[in-house]
């Protein structure tokens, strides 16, 4: 691919963003596709965000995604918000309209769409181990598809009340919020019908750890789902599937946010295969 006066520029910024398999999946698909964009990853240290964000609006950027730790920390340097990242008071795109920056968040859009390929519906009773922006993002949208109870758990027990009242005072559905303890998460097990990970304990390079000790609790019905798509079959999916649980790891919600995003920026539609094709080899089994 050639790279000249035309080409666009898509990013990500972060810190860290050493884990990062974005560049890598967006560049494979422009390759293949002979599309003249390039993506690029920008560590950003906190104090560079509003510098950083004025040179993409000066530059030759369509867009770009955000992560840890910046996801509510640009917000107040954008100038205009989509419905649920105000909603949400977090952002991890951000497009580019003229000299405007628009942000959207596309979290809660991406998993749901990985549960319904997935044949699993959102409605039951869902608890969520890790009470930060993506967690905020996911219980929101599983909110307005019929999620029945919200159960928090985070070490932060402030965050874990935090968003409990926000699903409580944005939706209908009844939330609770505790610390996270192996007592607290037995507790609330029994009545899980889905178990999702929101946390980044496991996640590549620390692949032996789980954020939580045992799922014996568990209902033998109940599904084990883990946002971190690096490695895709992390510690905590390895016990749920030793016990015969449905397991749903990360790659389907990373890639549906990678399509979201293009859907957004570019207009266009992709294929779900299309993506993983190009990153699977990438991502630790």
């Amino acid at each position: 691919m050639e790279i000249n006066c035309s080409t666009r520029y898509m990013a990500i910024i972060g810190c860290p963003l050493e884990h990062s398999l974005s560049p890598i999946m967006y560049n494979g698909l422009f390759r293949s596709r002979q599309l003249n964009y390039v993506y690029l990853p920008f560590a950003t240290q906190p104090e560079q965000l509003e510098q950083v964000l004025n040179s993409f609006r000066a530059l030759n950027f369509i867009g770009f995604n955000v992560t840890i730790p910046f996801k509510q920390k640009v917000i107040p340097f954008l100038d205009e918000l989509s419905d649920e990242a105000r909603a949400c008071q977090a952002v991890n795109l951000v497009k580019k309209e003229g000299l405007l920056l628009k942000g959207y968040n596309t979290d809660g859009a991406g998993l749901l769409r990985g549960l319904k390929e997935n044949g699993i519906d959102p409605q039951g009773r869902v608890m969520f181990v890790g009470a930060g922006g993506a967690a905020r993002s996911i219980a929101f949208a599983m909110a307005r598809a019929g999620m029945l109870k919200a159960d928090f758990l985070d070490i932060d027990y402030g965050q874990a009340e935090a968003m409990a009242h926000f699903i409580a005072t944005q939706s209908s559905v009844p939330a609770s919020a505790a610390l996270m303890t192996q007592e607290n998460f037995a507790r609330l097990a029994a009545q899980t019908d889905i178990l999702i990970n929101c946390s980044p304990v496991g996640m590549s390079p620390r692949v032996d750890e789980a954020p939580v000790e045992s799922l014996d609790r568990l209902n033998h019905d109940a599904v084990v789902c883990d946002i971190i798509y690096n490695p895709r079959r992390t510690k905590l999916l390895q016990m749920a599937q030793s016990r015969g649980l449905k397991t749903i790891d990360g790659l389907p919600m990373f890639i549906n946010q990678a399509l979201l995003t293009l859907e957004i920026l570019l207009k266009q539609s992709f294929e779900a295969q299309e993506m993983e094709e190009v990153i699977s080899r990438y991502v630790q089994a």
